[in-house]
């Protein structure tokens, strides 16, 4: 009090305008301080517009340059608002770092999650993919946990072992499969990668089923055992395959055989039917010596029948294609043995469309056939029987059946009757049923046989229905 506050060369600007100002100053400790200042008219209202503009021309024009007027200022220290300010800076960084650092998280997130679901994605594609081709695989695969339960078994092995998934899975191994299946996995555990076997099922028709067998550990990316793993592959193709083979390097045997039997045979027989006819003639009729010399006379025509029909079943096939009746051609072979059927007390039976197509084929070889096949069903049938022919067809083929009432064929004996002198009679030669087989195999059909013992027989043929024929070379 009764100091002097502010400089002298201040009070011509505190003169000049009665609006509220501010300045920073600092003391002599060098402290800042905000003030705040303006001309002090404490009874004026704020609204006096008129007032305050005669008072300030009034302080202009009488040039008493401030010191005549009243003046308030009001100071307050800036260090509280520096501080409050740094404050909010660091506070304004720390929260930029830490939306910055959330931001982060959320992109890496994003991206993260972007990858897994992408990578799940993939995931579920290649175990789709990989299911799908398992399932479709043309091998039985049985897969089993390491306490020995079935985990997966495909259509495959379910129709080889004669089982169903549902009922398959969860089951105990040695439960669905054979024990001489299940004890391959013994030999594993004897430090053995992978034990392959070949072994014979029995399918639902009770009819053995050649299968190889591959049985290994599962191991996962761990090295960990997790189970066993079955691989069953159906042998029947291959075996089929096999015996034709055999039976086709038989055949190129029998033909060489049969060139050389023709050539160094045959004439010799000739001659020696030529000399028994002669020296046979030369007895009296009835005697026993003109009895003998019949009889040889017919061993030489047998032999010669003989080599007839391995000649005829070794050479190439000469087909004579035409356009053929099958409803003609059935009948006609009919008629040829009803008499001899008859004289048996054989009844025939036919079924036989009226709408049978034509096709494309050698008539006279496929009355061979027929004949063949009727003429062993009259000798299979011991007494009374029936012969019963049925014919169905489509558009695509005609399935000839031809069933007996006889003794049946032996179940060891129905794979080797198509096999060339295998026979089970007395005077045959073997080679009727080899002939049908390999006429028929020319025409491009097949043949087959269904036989039960003391109940009867039945050779199916299947003949392609053609408008046109065409060998291959």
């Amino acid at each position: 009090i009764g100091t002097q506050f502010i400089e002298s060369n201040f009070t011509q600007s505190l003169a000049l305008s009665s609006s509220p100002k501010w300045r920073i100053v600092e003391d002599i400790s060098d402290t800042a301080f905000f003030e705040v200042f303006q001309i002090f008219q404490p009874f004026l209202k704020g609204d006096d517009q008129q007032l305050q503009l005669s008072q300030k021309n009034k302080l202009k024009n009488d040039g008493l340059n401030g010191y005549n007027q009243l003046y308030i200022f009001i100071g307050m220290g800036v260090r509280p608002f520096e501080d409050a300010m740094s404050r909010d800076l660091k506070h304004n960084i720390v929260m930029g770092l830490i939306i910055f650092f959330l931001g982060m998280a959320g992109f890496v997130s994003l991206f993260w999650a972007q990858n897994y679901t992408r990578s799940r994605k993939l995931l579920l594609d290649i175990r789709a993919f990989a299911s799908e081709i398992v399932a479709n695989l043309p091998v039985g695969i049985v897969a089993s946990n390491s306490d020995y339960k079935i985990t997966y078994i495909n259509d495959v092995a379910c129709a080889l072992l004669g089982t169903k998934q549902k009922e398959a899975k969860g089951r105990p191994s040695n439960k669905i499969l054979p024990n001489y299946i299940w004890k391959l996995h013994e030999l594993i555990k004897k430090k053995q990668d992978v034990v392959e076997k070949k072994v014979t099922l029995i399918s639902d028709n009770n009819k053995p089923l050649p299968v190889a067998v591959s049985a290994t550990n599962i191991i996962d990316a761990n090295q960990n055992f997790v189970g066993y793993l079955f691989v069953l592959k159906d042998l029947s193709e291959i075996r089929q395959l096999e015996i034709k083979t055999q039976r086709i390097e038989k055949l190129a045997a029998i033909g060489s055989l049969a060139a050389g039997i023709a050539h160094e045979v045959r004439n010799p027989l000739s001659s020696i039917k030529g000399y028994v006819t002669f020296f046979g003639s030369l007895f009296e009729s009835g005697s026993e010596n003109r009895k003998a010399a019949k009889l040889m006379a017919e061993e030489v025509d047998r032999v010669n029948r003989v080599i007839s029909e391995l000649l005829e079943f070794a050479r190439p096939s000469d087909l004579k294609l035409k356009k053929t009746d099958m409803h003609a051609l059935i009948n006609h072979s009919i008629k040829i043995v009803a008499h001899e059927a008859e004289s048996s007390g054989i009844r025939i039976v036919k079924d036989i469309p009226s709408d049978l197509p034509e096709i494309m084929a050698d008539p006279d070889r496929l009355l061979q056939v027929l004949l063949n096949l009727y003429i062993n069903a009259i000798q299979a049938i011991k007494g009374e029987g029936q012969l019963k022919i049925r014919i169905k067809h489509n558009n695509i083929r005609v399935r000839i059946n031809i069933y007996d009432t006889g003794i049946g064929i032996p179940l060891q004996d129905r794979q080797k009757i198509f096999d060339p002198y295998y026979t089970t009679k007395k005077n045959g030669t073997g080679l009727g049923l080899a002939i049908a087989h390999k006429i028929i195999e020319d025409h491009d059909g097949a043949i087959s046989v269904k036989s039960q013992e003391n109940k009867g027989t039945t050779f199916i043929i299947y003949l392609p229905v053609k408008t046109s024929y065409k060998r291959e070379s």
